[in-house]
């Protein structure tokens, strides 16, 4: 599976000199599956990469790229669901979606992809920018550009684009903020720890297990995950610093009162202790620490109040809670939880 852009990547990455094809919605006017910036590409001879919808337009698209590649050219593509008698797809979201079709040749540098590739690969963030072709669809593939660039070195100010849009400078530009993957540590690599590991991978976050100990946090219970036997004394500081989230589930006080010492100066999205809240209170205790002590709150028990006390119920529980502060959602426990 791959879905997300730095996936997406990597698996052009694979195939480079292939006649793939980009499909980015430039544009969306009212409700619909993906939003402005999402891409999809496209393979003439395997499985595309990615959706731009829940399988409505796919079809559709895979034809549009053969035009596209067949013809040398930029295909824009608009597909209007507000139309209640046109049953051509079906869409059913009541948007309009405009999406474009784009060549990848060496005419035009792959629209930047290996920079944004490789900056991706480093935990980068930026922007990449792509120039959009006219309303008549006549700019041939050598004519198409599009720049990968660090937030410092766009010719805008970086707190504007927050999310996709478009902006007009010299000529109209689609802009779409790029950030890796996000990246999630557990620390305490227990047959529990499994089912979380297993979930973020479905999403495709970069997933690293933590265990000093010799019998868990086992590389082969850990599929497409980093594992690593460092103690919270021997963590390095350039881990820590990439972090995104952070769930700490040794159930040993004393590993997990040193972890979160280590983790208190870290600036997460997301950090939860596993268990009830009187153990978090010894944990902190153990570890000479307060809750006001951490740049990013503590949320001990970890997860949300789903139900459940299986280890895949849990896992549910706490990635729900990680995909709500990725999004800068702010959600509460019941009260006395």
């Amino acid at each position: 599976m791959a879905h997300r852009l730095d996936s997406l990547l990597a698996q052009w990455r694979r195939d480079p000199q292939a006649e793939w094809v980009l499909a980015v919605i430039n544009s969306v006017q009212g409700s619909a599956y993906r939003k402005t910036g999402a891409m999809m590409l496209i393979h003439p001879l395997g499985p595309s990469l990615g959706v731009l919808s829940g399988g409505c337009l796919e079809a559709d698209l895979r034809r549009q790229a053969q035009r596209a590649l067949q013809e040398g050219r930029a295909i824009r593509r608009r597909y209007d669901a507000r139309e209640e008698s046109d049953t051509s797809f079906q869409l059913g979201c009541g948007g309009v979606v405009d999406i474009l079709l784009l060549p990848l040749h060496n005419s035009n540098q792959a629209l930047d992809f290996d920079a944004m590739q490789q900056a991706l690969e480093r935990g980068e963030s930026g922007f990449w920018c792509l120039t959009l072709p006219p309303e008549d669809n006549s700019w041939v593939t050598a004519n198409i550009q599009a720049h990968f660039m660090a937030k410092d070195q766009v010719p805008f100010p970086a707190t504007d684009f927050p999310r996709p849009g478009q902006l007009t400078l010299d000529k109209q530009l689609l802009v779409v903020p790029v950030a890796p993957s996000p990246r999630l540590a557990i620390f305490g690599g227990g047959m529990d720890a499994i089912p979380l590991a297993n979930m973020a991978r479905q999403l495709e976050w970069q997933v690293t297990v933590i265990d000093p100990r010799t019998a868990y946090g086992r590389s082969c219970d850990f599929d497409g995950c980093h594992t690593h036997k460092f103690d919270a004394d021997t963590l390095p500081q350039s881990l820590l610093k990439g972090l995104d989230l952070a769930v700490v589930m040794h159930h040993n006080l004393a590993l997990d009162a040193a972890v979160l010492a280590r983790l208190k100066d870290v600036n997460l999205k997301y950090l939860a202790l596993l268990g009830p809240r009187h153990r978090g209170e010894r944990v902190l205790a153990l570890a000479g620490l307060n809750e006001a002590d951490f740049l990013c709150p503590l949320s001990t028990p970890a997860g949300l109040p789903l139900g459940g006390d299986l280890p895949g119920d849990i896992a549910l529980s706490i990635v729900a809670a990680c995909q709500a502060a990725l999004s800068g959602i702010r959600l509460q426990r019941e009260s006395g939880s």
